[in-house]
């Protein structure tokens, strides 16, 4: 059986494909906020479950994934946004709420109602949070490629390490790049073959990967500067007390209490 080669290029889309609807959420107010979140969490779910289906027969893969598992399962942040898509998709819309920023602009807050809110999402703006959690999943697949470099990049498996590393012959790479049977038999060093060959495969994105997991998010108009989107204290304590004052179905009341606290506090100073 030809060895099969594998790539982490279908989860580095979705990993941009979160990306690009993050970026997207920061010019987005209203209905259309909550499109461009749920995109988000779909897209960034499936970095994972993409990841897991491409690598699910590489050797190694199943122990290398269980120890980054037990990693995500104890970060309670990732742990709410692999929760988060499965109330999206399947119970209705995220909670959260919004306000508006002196300067223009929106401010938004997740509130806690099927999903308990962990300690590092209070009080950040939800496309913060959002961030938090792109880089974390940017960071699995950085790591990956660092430990299994010639199965996370075909590319890079096309070479003389590739393939002492991963074991496969020369009728496996014609198999893979769709060359007929003993093309490979040419009297030249290994290398010069696979540089060749290597022109008809296309590398992984490696560099948009690094990116994201150093914490540069970046959309068409340039690297996101999140500094923007803070708010003030008035918007937390509305979301705190739709969360946990008992205000949830009554936003009136927690957004005026919201106010009240918030001239106390004023006042105090």
């Amino acid at each position: 059986m030809p060895h099969i080669f594998t790539s982490l290029r279908h989860a580095t889309e979705k990993l941009l494909e979160a990306e690009y609807f993050l970026c997207r959420s920061m010019e987005a107010d209203g209905i259309y906020f909550q499109y461009e979140l749920n995109a988000f969490l779909s897209a960034s779910r499936n970095v994972t479950f993409i990841m897991q289906s491409s690598m699910s027969r590489v050797a190694g893969f199943g122990d290398w994934y269980a120890e980054k598992q037990a990693i995500m399962r104890n970060d309670p942040a990732m742990r709410f946004f692999l929760e988060l898509r499965n109330v999206s998709q399947k119970q209705g819309p995220v909670s959260y709420v919004s306000g508006a920023i002196i300067g223009g602009g929106y401010t938004y807050r997740f509130v806690e109602d099927r999903t308990k809110l962990p300690r590092d999402v209070i009080g950040k703006d939800i496309r913060v949070a959002c961030a938090e959690h792109l880089v974390k999943l940017g960071s699995l697949l950085s790591d990956f490629y660092t430990d299994m470099p010639f199965d996370a990049c075909p590319w890079r498996a096309f070479s003389e390490a590739g393939m002492k590393a991963l074991h496969f012959e020369w009728s496996d790479v014609e198999v893979a790049v769709g060359y007929p049977s003993g093309w490979a038999n040419v009297d030249i060093p290994a290398e010069e073959k696979f540089k060749h060959l290597r022109r008809d495969i296309e590398p992984l994105n490696v560099s948009a990967i690094e990116r994201i997991a150093s914490n540069n998010i970046t959309g068409e108009k340039g690297p996101i500067d999140f500094s923007n989107v803070i708010g003030t204290g008035l918007i937390d304590r509305f979301a705190d007390n739709m969360s946990r004052n008992g205000l949830s179905l009554n936003p009136r009341a927690a957004f005026l209490r919201a106010v009240i606290d918030r001239v106390k506090d004023i006042d105090g100073k």
